[in-house]
């Protein structure tokens, strides 16, 4: 360290620069601690009609649970469908194919078909309800272009024609044909509906009354869908929501479009603005980013991100009552706990507990007991129920961003020093020339992730090169000299300085990437897995550096040996090698694969069981790999080159990086609250020193049986 004054100096300023903009994140997000609850209407009319109790009696005991309100749907042509009304929907295309199809219709609605150039995606509506049918086109005439639809009446037989085109079509993937051989030929699709049917028609005043009556509010999900939307719609959702006295605090958005997308969002816009509503964006089912709506991120931007993130109860998770064994709903309690402590949600979309796909739990108790511990956890976090208040826009200065890429730039010097050798006058070359790349850089709109992407590289390995360093010193030392409490005070040493060095990269991905859009995850740091395999590679080169390959050499003056890299490619490979290597490929892929939800490849039920112990008792869990696995294998390392083990060096140091990539990529999940990181962090160090202690001990009498068995003395 002293002899690159310069790069110190510039890498502390970094780390200064760098706290200053962590401690502002850490201030944001504190003053966002409130957790709201909205119910799903539909979901809970369903359990109702399977309980002792109506749905009026269940909002009224969940808004004693501290229950905001309940999501609704506007109705539509599905919706009634779904409430066993008496409507039938068919596709021109497939009535026009019956034989004698005219004699079933009104033959005003034949005529007006066959002016028009019959269009089999077109869509007819059928009902023997007048009443249904005049709700349905009188929905439709209040929100769309006439000429987007037509209603026809005949005797006992209403029709309501809607004009579609293919993009609104739906298909089944129908029958597979084949030939008298087995051959497949093709697979038909079949015409079977419309995305139509799910155009809103406006709110049922009755079920908006039983909210009310319980106490609860009214949160409305509109439904839009491009091409019938227009200004006419958007102004006829806000007058419904003035003349049935709804006043959204939230805004969540039912299909794919919010509502004016794209033409007419000034008017949504100035509507939330005055009621000081707040966007919601529902959280996708694997746990990334959100449910892709039209304009969504959009309008989060012109509201000045006066938005909550919503973790919504999906199928799979409903399902999850005494799941792992619990007596209850513990586990979807879990979930909905790491949803608002670890993922800046603050709105559970909540929906019944179930015991299959059909069968919900009726039992109140249940939800009250999950509620009462639900609201005990989350107050260790001094967070509570409440409405959500957001998170302030926050964005990083351009100057922050460009000290901290220099103190990135000189810490890459660092290591390429160590690992290679340079004299002072290239490294201030190099150094000038890496500062002149970042001022450029930040001309790019992914200036932030390419320094975090560098800072997750660097720093890690940084922190490996210097337990090479420590660890080529002490292979070469008196192993005599030291007793193995000496070692044990080497090793806890070590961890704690490299897990330093690691985490000076933890600090610049943190707060390189502590924008609003980051924090709400409408932006994410992609290379995460890039960025923990690239180490591994600079750790083998470093070990070269520092070991050499299958010789004894001076560790005093370290230095990349190209005869290394001939003798690996040219020696001779064993069937154990090769055994070893697929071992490794195979735990290595597992751990790639683990990294994130969308994978296939999930913990078992025993690590989730002591995951949510770890959950239970303390702050924030600790990452299972690291104070389990990784730091203890560290501190092995040390033990190792204590001892003169040298074969173990390599393995232990392979395992131990693994730990160091870690303790970056916790801060890599931009969503969870740096505290927790913080704390996790603090977590597994801790415990990882006293399980590496165990595992020291372990290796030592372990070594002392083996050296014994061979017949060494042992009198030292």
């Amino acid at each position: 360290m002293k002899k690159n004054p310069v790069l110190i100096a510039i890498i502390i300023g970094a780390i200064l620069v760098s706290s200053v903009i962590a401690i502002g994140r850490i201030s944001n997000e504190s003053k966002s601690k409130n957790v709201d609850i909205v119910l799903d209407y539909l979901e809970f009319k369903n359990m109702a009609q399977q309980s002792e109790h109506d749905l009026v009696w269940w909002f009224a005991k969940f808004k004693e649970l501290g229950v905001y309100g309940v999501a609704l749907n506007e109705d539509s042509i599905e919706s009634l469908m779904d409430e066993a009304k008496p409507i039938k929907v068919e596709m021109v295309g497939n009535v026009i194919n019956k034989v004698n199809w005219k004699e079933s219709y009104p033959t005003s609605a034949i005529d007006f078909l066959e002016q028009r150039n019959i269009d089999k995606f077109d869509v007819l509506v059928t009902t023997d309800d007048e009443k249904i049918y005049n709700r349905i086109k009188n929905g439709l005439k209040s929100r769309y272009e006439l000429s987007k639809f037509k209603g026809f009446e005949g005797e006992n037989k209403y029709i309501v024609y809607l004009d579609g085109n293919i993009k609104d079509s739906l298909y089944t993937q129908g029958d597979k044909l084949v030939d008298s051989e087995g051959k497949l030929l093709t697979q038909e699709s079949v015409l079977y509906s419309s995305k139509l049917i799910k155009l809103g028609i406006g709110f049922d005043e009755e079920k908006i009354s039983q909210i009310k009556e319980s106490g609860l509010k009214v949160v409305p999900r509109p439904y839009y869908y491009e091409g019938w939307g227009e200004e006419k719609l958007l102004k006829a959702v806000i007058d419904d929501y003035k003349n049935l006295d709804i006043n959204p605090k939230y805004m969540i958005f039912a299909g794919s479009d919010v509502l004016g997308y794209k033409e007419n969002m000034e008017i949504l816009k100035e509507y939330m603005n005055e009621q000081d509503t707040l966007v919601g964006m529902i959280e996708s089912a694997v746990q990334r980013e959100h449910i892709k709506q039209g304009g969504l991120y959009e309008l989060t931007r012109e509201l000045d991100y006066k938005t909550t993130r919503i973790f919504s109860v999906w199928p799979y998770i409903q399902k999850r009552f005494k799941y792992y064994n619990y007596e209850g709903a513990e586990e979807i309690e879990n979930t909905l706990y790491r949803a608002v402590t670890e993922r800046n949600v603050r709105l559970i979309y909540f929906k019944p507990f179930k015991e299959d796909d059909r069968i919900y739990v009726t039992e109140y108790k249940a939800y009250e007991d999950m509620f009462d511990r639900f609201k005990g956890r989350i107050a260790s976090h001094k967070m509570t129920l409440g409405r959500v208040i957001p998170m302030k826009e926050r964005h990083v200065p351009v100057v922050s961003k460009m000290i901290m890429g220099f103190g990135i730039v000189a810490a890459g010097i660092l290591l390429l020093t160590y690992m290679f050798g340079m004299n002072k006058r290239i490294k201030l070359i190099l150094l000038a020339i890496g500062m002149l790349g970042v001022v450029g850089l930040m001309k790019i709109s992914s200036a932030d992730k390419l320094l975090a992407l560098s800072a997750a590289i660097v720093f890690p390995s940084l922190s490996m090169l210097y337990l090479f360093n420590k660890t080529s010193v002490y292979l070469t030392e008196d192993k005599k000299s030291k007793n193995i409490l000496k070692v044990i005070i080497l090793a806890i040493k070590d961890l704690c300085i490299a897990c330093g060095i690691s985490f000076i990269g933890s600090l610049m991905v943190g707060t390189l990437l502590s924008d609003i859009e980051y924090l709400l995850e409408m932006d994410i740091f992609r290379g995460v897995k890039f960025a923990q395999l690239t180490p591994i590679l600079i750790l083998c080169i470093g070990y070269l550096v520092y070991f050499g390959y299958k010789k004894d050499k001076e560790y005093k003056i370290p230095r990349f040996c190209i005869e290394d890299v001939k003798k690996i490619v040219l020696d001779h490979v064993k069937i154990i090698h090769v055994i070893i290597g697929i071992a490794v490929l195979g735990i290595g892929y597992i751990y790639i694969a683990r990294t994130g939800h969308e994978t296939n490849i999930q913990p078992s039920n025993i690590e989730m069981i002591f995951r949510n112990i770890l959950e239970e008792k303390l702050f924030a869990r600790p990452r299972s790999k690291e104070f389990l696995i990784a730091f203890p294998a560290l501190m092995v390392c040390v033990l190792s080159a204590c001892r003169g083990y040298k074969p173990l060096i390599f393995i232990s140091s392979l395992v131990a990086v693994l730990g160091q990539t870690s303790v970056v990529n916790t801060f890599c999940h931009l969503r969870t609250p740096m505290v927790l990181s913080f704390t996790r962090t603090a977590y597994s160090l801790l415990l990882g020193i006293i399980i590496g202690v165990v595992y020291m001990l372990l290796v030592e009498v372990f070594m002392w049986i083996f050296r014994r068995l061979r017949g060494e003395k042992l009198d030292a």
